[in-house]
């Protein structure tokens, strides 16, 4: 029995329905689920837990920096996915990363222009040539966390 509350689904809008599903499906590997009979174009993708993404196409204003985030079993596997397919976006949260607590962090933005995370498990291994790619990635003590610039409090602290 669960006691807490878990995510059971993250939705998405995507322009182009048949483009973005290859993205999901081929680039970031997501396995494709049984999808309800709506009267608009939609795809479910299957996560860990019976957890789902569902997209949909519809015309919509995305976000520049608003995302979700999905913890990836190859994480050297999907960043030259998403880096073939020029997809890794540095510009809202910096390069690629490793954080505090050992995992990588790099964002790529879908066809539908939707900003995904991607990080891998605290202690996978990653390749050396993604840790010495410099247009994509940057390593050292100090970049664990995106810094702004805004010098604002930290809410909930």
């Amino acid at each position: 029995m669960t006691t807490g509350r878990v995510l059971q689904h993250v939705n998405i809008l995507v322009d182009d329905l048949d483009q973005a599903v290859a993205f999901y499906r081929d680039v970031i590997g997501l396995e494709l689920d049984d999808t309800p009979d709506h009267d608009f174009p939609s795809q479910f993708f299957k996560l860990a837990d019976g957890a789902q993404i569902h997209m949909n196409e519809f015309e919509d204003t995305r976000a520049f920096r608003a995302h979700f985030c999905l913890v990836v079993d190859d994480f050297n596997d999907v960043f030259r996915r998403l880096r073939d397919a020029d997809a890794i976006d540095i510009k809202p949260w910096g390069k690629v990363r490793r954080l505090v607590t050992g995992a990588m962090q790099m964002f790529a933005r879908d066809p539908g222009g939707n900003l995904v995370e991607i990080a891998s498990r605290p202690d996978d291994v990653i390749d050396q040539d993604i840790l010495d790619d410099d247009a994509h990635v940057h390593i050292s003590d100090d970049n664990q966390l995106y810094a702004s610039g805004r010098n604002e409090h930290r809410r909930g602290a």
